[in-house]
């Protein structure tokens, strides 16, 4: 099959995961049928897991991190050891609709540390005897397994998830999502020159920031911003919304191309820097020397000994002997009047 233009591929596709494989071998499958060697996913499901898959292409790739932070949907069964009263279910969803705690699975890719997690809400959809079908919006990271064995010990019953489907993943929901048949059909038919069908799967980056302000900025700032600079008034052309101290914003060119985005600094722009950037779309980003260094390093203090410290190494023997001069013996380190426990030799 031939593959698409890869330079056409910075946007998002929706995949309705199937019971089976993993997202991994999804992220495989849509790189093999779009050609596009730049494929990542956002929030893996476990392969026993259906539903909403977002698929990140190309530059798309970098906004992974945005996407996985959102709120997650799920509708999901919950099977109960034993039978259980009605009353007792409902009051324990909602004692579990709130903040919770929960200690990660053992196979899983974050540190097992009890951490703290959301449950936006939660309601039951029915209850068929050890069966409980609801559905959940929480936040990211919470693990639906756990949260259903947990609620089984509230409950006393014990339990255990039974299946479990992504309705949502953010903004991306059900809605945008196709199954992999459907994408490898819109490739063969835009290949065959009709692209209404993939046009309709494929999403567009600034898709995740749409509900975002926007910054408009001058063509003469473009490569800095390009290069990691961050947003100062002379480069801004127009503003797009209202955006207030610590939003996040999109950046876009005069062509309405989106390049960058950042956290707002400042409630009105005046003098001051405006937007601090945190995540640069375009590829030539870090190719020369102007880029900056990253943050996390820049106040770690680095020692580096002086020709002063190498010549007191060099003239060690003639430094004067004194009582509380670090000795070795035998490859341990002690002082004069301290030396380490060094079993006595024999006389001969």
């Amino acid at each position: 099959m031939d593959s698409l233009d890869k330079n056409e591929l910075n946007g998002f596709i929706v995949i309705d995961k199937p019971v089976g494989p993993t997202s991994h071998q999804i992220d495989s499958w849509v790189r093999d049928l779009t050609g596009e060697t730049r494929v990542g996913h956002a929030g893996t499901l476990d392969p026993n897991v259906s539903g909403v898959l977002v698929m990140a292409l190309g530059k798309a790739t970098k906004l992974i991190d945005i996407i996985h932070e959102k709120p997650k949907e799920y509708v999901a069964v919950m099977r109960l050891y034993t039978y259980a009263g009605k009353d007792i279910i409902n009051n324990v969803f909602k004692e579990f609709t709130d903040k919770i705690y929960q200690l990660p699975p053992v196979r899983s890719a974050v540190a097992r540390e009890l951490r703290e997690r959301k449950i936006y809400n939660m309601d039951i959809l029915e209850i068929k005897d050890k069966l409980i079908l609801f559905s959940v919006k929480c936040e990211s990271g919470t693990y639906i397994r756990t949260l259903c064995t947990d609620m089984g010990y509230v409950i006393g019953t014990g339990a255990q998830m039974a299946d479990l489907r992504r309705l949502s993943t953010g903004d991306f929901n059900e809605n945008n999502m196709h199954t992999l048949q459907e994408l490898s059909d819109a490739i063969v038919l835009k290949n065959s020159g009709d692209q209404s069908k993939f046009e309709n799967i494929f999403m567009p980056m600034d898709f995740v920031f749409k509900d975002k302000p926007k910054i408009i900025v001058k063509n003469t700032a473009v490569k800095n911003i390009e290069n990691g600079s961050d947003i100062f008034p002379q480069g801004i052309k127009t503003v797009i919304g209202n955006p207030k101290k610590g939003d996040l914003v999109a950046v876009y060119t005069d062509n309405n191309e989106l390049i960058a985005y950042g956290k707002m600094l400042v409630d009105e722009i005046n003098d001051l820097k405006v937007i601090d950037i945190t995540g640069v779309l375009g590829d030539s980003y870090g190719k020369n020397n102007v880029v900056r260094k990253s943050n996390e390093r820049k106040n770690i203090q680095i020692q580096k000994p002086g020709k002063k410290l190498h010549g007191n190494i060099r003239n060690a023997e003639k430094r004067k002997n004194t009582g509380n001069r670090r000795r070795t013996f035998g490859g341990y380190t002690g002082t004069k009047n301290n030396a380490p426990n060094l079993r006595k030799g024999k006389n001969k």
